[in-house]
């Protein structure tokens, strides 16, 4: 006779069996739950719906770029990982016996938001729930652990914390509202190229670069063009010597790269 956990983790159909097992997401419009942009009922095992959940929460949310010391950076709206545990302790210490209700995970404009249902285990509350670990669910804790999906030694709440602290954004909020348990992320709103530092910011015109080659390197970078000594001059109205001179300079900056040899070479950023 299969157990519960058994049919969570190796069961063709689990939700067949427990049908509240099944974790609803959706990226909604705006702040609130009203219209959504994109929505699913995730129905397999408890590490299928984790995974399927992380790939939607990174479909359903930003990525920044901005150039800094003429570098480009990438940044992602939320630290996926601390999202990802999030989810991943909502299906671990959930009460199952609360037929009725879901993992629910809500991606609006400004947050993400993930509800397991059931309050906090007896002895357990917000303030001492990074230093009290109680497992509601043993079997399957013990499973997510053999398979590296979480701690266990209940160190996630400060993972967490220490995640979002380290993307520049506020601490998630947690909340005991008694028929279930809330992990808020908040994100960075319209400031989310904020999250990208700026060392190694770098004045070119200190390193003796004119306007061409700062609008090339420009170019080269934030577009991803690459230039010939022929596209150089013409879009500047210069002559052919000026050009390589001016070429040759960027290469020895580091930040351009040149490819090729004789009529075929072409400038890129490096």
């Amino acid at each position: 006779m299969p157990t519960q956990g058994g049919l969570l983790f190796f069961g063709r159909d689990p939700q067949h069996f427990i049908p509240h097992s099944e974790v609803r997401i959706a990226r909604f419009k705006g702040t609130t739950m009203g219209h959504f942009i994109d929505s699913a009922d995730l129905r397999s095992t408890l590490p299928e719906m984790i995974d399927e959940a992380e790939r939607f929460i990174r479909r359903n949310t930003r990525v920044a770029a901005k150039v800094v010391g003429f570098k480009r950076r990438e940044i992602n709206e939320y630290p996926y990982e601390a999202v990802r545990e999030a989810i991943c302790n909502a299906v671990c210490h959930r009460d199952y016996f609360m037929d009725g209700s879901t993992v629910r995970i809500m991606v609006f404009d400004d947050r993400i938001q993930v509800n397991s249902p059931g309050p906090l285990p007896p002895g357990v509350t917000v303030e001492n729930i990074d230093r009290k670990h109680v497992l509601r669910n043993r079997l399957i804790a013990n499973y997510l652990y053999d398979i590296y999906y979480i701690e266990k030694w209940g160190t996630g709440i400060t993972k967490m914390r220490r995640l979002m602290g380290e993307h520049g954004l506020a601490e998630p909020l947690f909340e005991d509202l008694d028929s279930f348990f809330a992990v808020t992320f908040y994100g960075p709103g319209e400031r989310i190229l904020d999250l990208i530092p700026e060392q190694g910011v770098v004045d070119l015109r200190e390193l003796g670069l004119n306007e061409r080659q700062i609008e090339a390197l420009r170019l080269m970078v934030n577009e991803r063009r690459e230039l010939s000594n022929r596209e150089y001059r013409e879009m500047f109205g210069i002559a052919a010597r000026t050009a390589t001179r001016e070429l040759v300079q960027l290469v020895e900056t580091g930040m351009v790269q040149q490819v090729g040899r004789g009529r075929s070479t072409r400038y890129r950023a490096a």
